[in-house]
């Protein structure tokens, strides 16, 4: 049996209206839900946007949707990714944030919860996580 994983932009279409995906996206979703629907951890992290940061909002929408989401067992880091990126997205619209790949908005998540996080470009993620701690090997070796 298949389960469908559901990608972000495929989310977008539906909740967004847009005219010329947004059936096309709900049929596709429709069509496969009795198989079964999730999403990945990435997706829900980069839907944080789309429902203005609102976690209750998108997990009502998502079920409603009949999307299923598991965090894998790392709540908390997939939680504070998703606030992570959503004000980032917010900075960057404003011309307030460098341009960073979501995938460090998840690892410094992570780092959040185990303690640390040893890296090099650790001005990006001080910007992004100003309370994480960053061991530098660059910085520290002078």
């Amino acid at each position: 049996m298949i389960v469908w994983v559901v990608d972000t932009c495929v989310i977008i279409d539906i909740i967004s209206g847009d005219g010329e995906f947004s059936t096309m996206s709900a049929d596709a979703v429709d069509a496969r839900r009795a198989d079964g629907l999730v999403i990945a951890p990435i997706t829900y992290i980069e839907l944080a946007p789309s429902f203005r940061g609102d976690v209750a909002k998108q997990d009502s929408v998502l079920s409603g949707l009949g999307i299923e989401f598991d965090f894998a067992g790392n709540r908390e880091a997939v939680l504070a990714a998703h606030k992570a990126w959503y004000e980032h997205v917010l900075r960057k619209r404003l011309g307030g944030a460098v341009k960073r790949p979501i995938a460090d908005v998840l690892i410094g998540a992570y780092a959040i919860e185990k303690g640390g996080l040893i890296m090099r470009n650790d001005a990006d993620f001080k910007t992004i996580y100003p309370n994480l701690t960053i061991f530098n090997p660059v910085s520290s070796a002078s």
